[in-house]
């Protein structure tokens, strides 16, 4: 598989001086599902950030897509990102149905209604909303309202899908189900995806190839200091 994600000798330092990330090389080929595990306030966040350009690094390369995220003009942002779809770590939810707020996207986006109708009816039923599809965002359960921003971040069928902490704050059977529902965007749509967690636990469980982040650094198998956690 041809590659669509390459980082290499990424250095983070914030404007306070703090180094979050020392050396972090990472890649991620089309299609593909990678994990990228971490504790608490080790950088996960950060790197996602990166990769979309939100925050530019002090040094190292950052490719995606065929493009040199460090160096793109603000003028090709945009476009940039309409290949990208993210679930932010914090969820915003809209004061609209689980469909109004789909269809409000993509028509945003300039997609024709027939299109976007039959968008929506492929990404509702791969993660499992199609029955709540005219519930308010914010009545839908812990697990519905991660899949609903799964599916907001997936319809318009982005190139990368960037994912920020889904387990975080629910239960087993909640967390099972949204694991569930990333497997099943990624068997379905074939987007490449990046998962960025501390549960390890259903990064192991999800079959996917795991990156761990520990020290500011990345490695392909678990550090010791890691594993003992």
């Amino acid at each position: 598989m041809s590659l669509l994600v390459q980082v290499s000798e990424l250095q983070f330092v914030t404007p306070e001086g703090k180094k979050i990330l020392e050396d972090v090389t990472l890649r991620v080929n089309h299609s593909e599902l990678v994990f990228l595990v971490g504790p608490p306030s080790s950088g996960k966040s950060v790197i996602l950030r990166l990769l979309c350009h939100e925050l530019r690094p002090q040094r190292g390369q950052i490719l995606v897509d065929d493009r040199n995220v460090t160096r793109l003009h603000a003028s090709k942002l945009p476009a940039f990102r309409r290949r990208l779809g993210i679930v932010p770590q914090e969820l915003v939810l809209p004061q609209r149905t689980v469909v109004e707020t789909l269809a409000f996207k993509l028509r945003s986006l300039g997609f024709p209604p027939e299109d976007a109708t039959s968008m929506i009816d492929e990404v509702l039923e791969t993660v499992k909303l199609r029955a709540v599809a005219e519930t308010l965002v914010p009545e839908l359960d812990p697990a519905q309202q991660k899949l609903f921003t799964l599916a907001l971040a997936v319809c318009h069928n982005p190139v990368l899908l960037l994912v920020d902490e889904p387990f975080a704050g629910l239960e087993y059977k909640d967390a099972e189900r949204v694991l569930e529902g990333l497997k099943a965007v990624h068997e379905r749509k074939r987007v490449a995806m990046l998962v960025a967690t501390r549960e390890r636990g259903w990064a192991v469980r999800s079959g996917a190839r795991i990156v761990y982040l520990w020290a500011g650094r990345t490695y392909e198998e678990a550090p010791a200091e890691e594993a003992a956690l």
